[in-house]
């Protein structure tokens, strides 16, 4: 089972309100949950952006730095824009 912690955050009344009446819509058991799930999706986009950020950053330092390697940085990640 995976570990979690709490967080507690101070809202607005509005944004109370608006997390309770979006709740209803989405598959959250109430404005925490919707919270909840709204703060992990951002925190995992965030670190996905992150990952990327770094690998594009070493296949750059790699390219710059091949003192004569014929293997393309792309070809070993995936998803990494090859220079043009």
């Amino acid at each position: 089972m995976a570990r979690s912690e709490t967080l507690s955050v101070r809202l607005d009344p509005q944004t109370r309100r608006i997390l309770a009446e979006a709740a209803g819509t989405h598959e959250a058991a109430g404005a925490s949950a919707l919270a909840r799930d709204i703060l992990e999706r951002w925190a995992s986009e965030t670190l996905a952006a992150q990952t990327r950020s770094g690998i594009e950053r070493a296949a750059a330092y790699i390219r710059e730095h091949s003192d004569g390697w014929d293997d393309e940085p792309g070809d070993f990640f995936p998803g990494i824009a090859k220079p043009e």
